[in-house]
């Protein structure tokens, strides 16, 4: 190995062990050191993709962010960005989630796909109907985001992708029905009402069209993004396609539902952890 490729080596582990570091002590990091801090969206996949093995738990899956226009004008990006998930971010129905008082609290309901085939990077690209006809099932979800840093502070989008792109937690909820699978594959109906709703506020109304235009076509794009970096979508695997409701804060014990289309829904509670709680991987 060259020394630069050497020293590039090292930059990405040290900054994906900080970064790990963090998430298992709960701990906001005020930055990443000048010299361990991502210059691009390449250097910061590869440190979420370090973070990822260095977890050492089975791969379940991506996550999609920045999956609207507003969304990106306002990172200043031109497409999505993606997190990785593992299995111990994958909650179910009706779960009660302890979370530290330093977690960001914020939610998005989202269209979650689970792929019932592989997508190879060999065989790319992929049309949406070809990514369609391996999808098994979908499911109403919220999304759980957190962050590694300092919340006060704006950090570059390379350093919040770095920072897995806020993934944090998973919770899948109801199958979507038949039908509403079907709206979602239709050109001419592409979209589904979401609902989200919690304790003290109204509801937040939302729809599958902020995805994209239509979760499939996130996930058409995840797919392509992927075969580009030698990767491919795997069997088994969940796919969180982007917020249909937007960002939304909650309370340290609130219980959030999100209803989409026909009545899938998901519903998950809060409480606050307590400080001699193991901290997750």
């Amino acid at each position: 190995m060259r020394p630069a490729e050497n020293r590039h080596t090292i930059r990405i582990r040290k900054a994906a062990e900080l970064l790990l570091w963090a998430r298992r002590n709960q701990t906001r990091l005020r930055e990443l050191p000048a010299d361990l801090a991502p210059r691009d969206l390449s250097e910061a996949y590869e440190i979420q993709t370090a973070v990822a093995a260095m977890r050492d738990i089975p791969s379940a899956g991506f996550k999609l962010g920045l999956t609207n226009e507003e969304a990106q004008r306002a990172a200043d990006a031109f497409a999505p960005i993606i997190g990785r998930l593992g299995s111990a971010d994958i909650r179910r129905h009706h779960s009660k989630i302890e979370l530290p008082e330093t977690h960001l609290r914020i939610v998005e309901a989202e269209v979650v796909f689970e792929m019932g085939g592989d997508l190879p990077a060999a065989h790319a690209p992929y049309s949406q109907q070809r990514v369609m006809a391996n999808v098994s099932r979908a499911f109403a979800a919220v999304e759980l985001c957190d962050t590694r840093f300092d919340d006060r502070v704006d950090f570059p989008l390379a350093c919040v992708v770095a920072d897995n792109s806020n993934a944090d937690l998973l919770v899948v909820g109801d199958e979507l029905t038949d039908e509403d699978l079907g709206a979602l594959a239709n050109p001419a109906t592409t979209h589904l009402t979401v609902t989200l709703q919690h304790r003290a506020h109204a509801d937040v109304i939302g729809s599958t069209r902020n995805v994209l235009g239509s979760p499939l076509r996130a996930l058409t794009w995840l797919a392509n993004w992927l075969a580009r970096h030698g990767d491919g979508l795997k069997r088994g695997q969940l796919i969180s396609s982007g917020s249909c409701t937007g960002m939304t804060q909650v309370a340290p014990d609130d219980v959030v539902t999100a209803t989409f289309g026909s009545g899938a829904r998901v519903c998950v509670e809060f409480a606050l952890k307590e400080r001699h709680n193991e901290v997750r991987a």
